[in-house]
C-alpha cells in the first residue's frame, strides 16, 4: 500500500449518488484533500447521497475522528469552506481496514 492517498469519484447523476473511495494512507494531512474534493462534489450534486469509502486506505485515528466530527456536523472546515455550506456524507470502513496508530 502506498503512502500516498489516491480518490476516486463515482457519480451517478440519475440517482443522485456520489462515492469517493480511498485508498493509500488517509492522514490529518491528506485529509484536507479528500475534504477539498467533497467539498466539489457537494457543489455539483447538492442533496445526493455522498458517501466516502476508506476501506481500502490505511487511516490515521486522528484522520478517522475528524471525518467522523465533519459527517456528525454536517461542515466541512472553515478552511476547507468558508460559506460553512451544509454537506451531508456517511463513511463507509471496514473491520478489513487497517487503522493506522
Amino acid at each position: 500500500m502506498t503512502e500516498k492517498i489516491r480518490l476516486l469519484v463515482k457519480m451517478d447523476i440519475d440517482s443522485a449518488q456520489i462515492r469517493i473511495t480511498a485508498q493509500g494512507h488517509l492522514t490529518s494531512r491528506s485529509l484536507h484533500e479528500l475534504y477539498g474534493v467533497v467539498s466539489r462534489a457537494n457543489t455539483l450534486m447538492q442533496g445526493a447521497s455522498l458517501e466516502i469509502d476508506v476501506s481500502g486506505a490505511r487511516v490515521d485515528a486522528s484522520a478517522m475522528e475528524a471525518l467522523r466530527r465533519c459527517s456528525q456536523s454536517h461542515h466541512l472546515p472553515y478552511l476547507t469552506d468558508s460559506r460553512q455550506s451544509e454537506v451531508n456524507f456517511s463513511i463507509r470502513s471496514s473491520a478489513d481496514a487497517v487503522m493506522a496508530v
